[in-house]
């Protein structure tokens, strides 16, 4: 039995004509559906649209024996007329029927509230069923006011005095979501403690930090291999983490954990997703595909539905266009950021957008990059205290040295379409300062 990966599914167009249409199989027969054989033997005529829609009888009707219908519709009309006729009567002998009484001024106010109430409760007429009561003009009024407050949307946020307002030059391109940026940058803040990761290495019997960091290597690879958005990676490592916190796994079962993982990071972010022959292919036919489905209905169980992550490498695209920085000083933010996935400690108990700003903040040290830190602070909204924690962490792991097993992540970011920022040297000492 041959594999099935994506260039081979590629042979599927050898199933198509010069045309572009599918050949026919004489193997397979034509089914014909069974009205449409019921209609021919009958030897009945197509019905025109909206005709003899009704389950009344076929055949002549009460009308003029041409329509059916048209007998159903004098009968309608009938019952109309027959409704207003009949409740212009009962009017009629209710007035006749009552005997005019001197009513003081208070109790016939309320007998004629009360009248119209009636007759708008129990009228059958459909004229008389559109009737409704407006409010006094005061009321309306206030009414209106409250509607045009919920709906009108709060004032963009202005940048103070100094910084310039990026989201303002491209209000005028949809595409670019300038008017709602804060809020959705601030929405994708306020759910990271929803999605926070314990420390779960404590629980787990036969897997390890080093283990997890071969594997994240690895997941590298795939989305290299794969050619995935960088957001499909950062997702799959996410999910893996947030299901080893909940569930213990063995060893051999690792990485099938974050196969899967990413097999369903594929589903939520990329257009062509691989399908699940390749994933069986970049684990080396270890699992079986029902074992590799299993695990994919387990895992969103374990995790939950709800795969919308604060994402530390989206936090850094926001902060570098709002700081204007250049690709390569982006893309050396990137590789130090890709480069903490395989850091335990940096994905347990450590908020997203702190740990995209630590990153970004190395890389413009490491460039010697001025003038940023205002602005940086104002539009990520975090405390420099917290977030020198957390850049001191970072810079520590890129001090340390390159491990062998390890080489997937500096081998991509030394790459000249990388700009070659994995070979930058990193600096001994960093201080993080409000004046940049």
């Amino acid at each position: 039995m041959s594999r099935l990966t994506r260039n081979t599914a590629l042979s599927n167009i050898n199933l198509m004509d010069d045309k572009g249409t599918m050949k026919k199989n004489s193997n397979i027969p034509v089914m014909k559906r069974k009205a449409e054989v019921e209609l021919k033997k009958e030897g009945a005529n197509k019905r025109a649209a909206l005709g003899n829609i009704t389950n009344a009888r076929q055949g002549p009707g009460p009308g003029d024996g041409k329509d059916p219908s048209a007998g159903t519709m004098k009968k309608l009309t009938g019952i109309i007329k027959g409704s207003k006729g009949s409740l212009a009567l009962r009017n009629k002998e209710t007035k006749k029927s009552t005997v005019k009484k001197p009513v003081p001024a208070a109790k016939k106010n309320t007998e004629q509230k009360n009248s119209e109430n009636s007759k708008l409760s129990s009228s059958s007429s459909s004229e008389e069923a559109l009737l409704c009561v407006f409010p006094d003009s005061d009321s309306n009024s206030s009414s209106e006011e409250k509607i045009v407050d919920a709906v009108r949307s709060p004032p963009r946020p202005i940048p103070p005095e100094g910084i310039e307002d990026f989201d303002l030059e491209n209000i005028a391109d949809p595409q670019q979501h300038s008017e709602y940026a804060m809020e959705t940058f601030q929405y994708y803040k306020d759910r990271e403690a929803k999605f926070l990761v314990p420390h779960y290495m404590e629980v787990q019997t036969e897997i390890t930090d080093a283990m997890r960091s071969i594997l994240v290597d690895w997941l590298v690879e795939v989305q290299e291999s794969f050619e995935l958005n960088h957001e499909t990676l950062y997702t799959a490592v996410k999910m893996t983490d947030l299901y080893l916190s909940k569930k213990q796994v063995k060893k051999e079962d690792l990485q099938l954990v974050g196969a899967t993982a990413c097999l369903i990071a594929c589903k939520v972010d990329e257009r062509i997703p691989p399908m699940v022959d390749d994933f069986l292919y970049v684990c080396d036919d270890a699992y079986s595909r029902d074992q590799l489905m299993k695990m994919e209905r387990k895992m969103l169980s374990v995790v939950g539905f709800d795969l919308g992550y604060s994402l530390s490498y989206r936090f850094l695209r926001r902060y570098g266009r709002v700081c204007r920085i250049t690709m390569p000083v982006l893309t050396l933010a990137r590789y130090i950021l890709e480069m903490s996935l395989m850091e335990y400690r940096l994905n347990v108990e450590v908020s997203e957008s702190e740990l995209a700003a630590a990153a970004l903040i190395l890389a413009l040290k490491m460039k010697n990059i001025e003038g940023w830190a205002s602005t940086l602070k104002y539009y990520s909204g975090l405390d420099f205290t917290k977030v020198e924690v957390v850049l001191q962490q970072v810079l520590a792991m890129m001090q340390r040295p390159h491990k062998e097993n390890l080489k997937t992540v500096r081998s991509k970011y030394s790459h000249k379409v990388f700009h070659e920022v994995a070979t930058t040297p990193v600096p001994t000492s960093v201080t993080l300062t409000i004046e940049g």
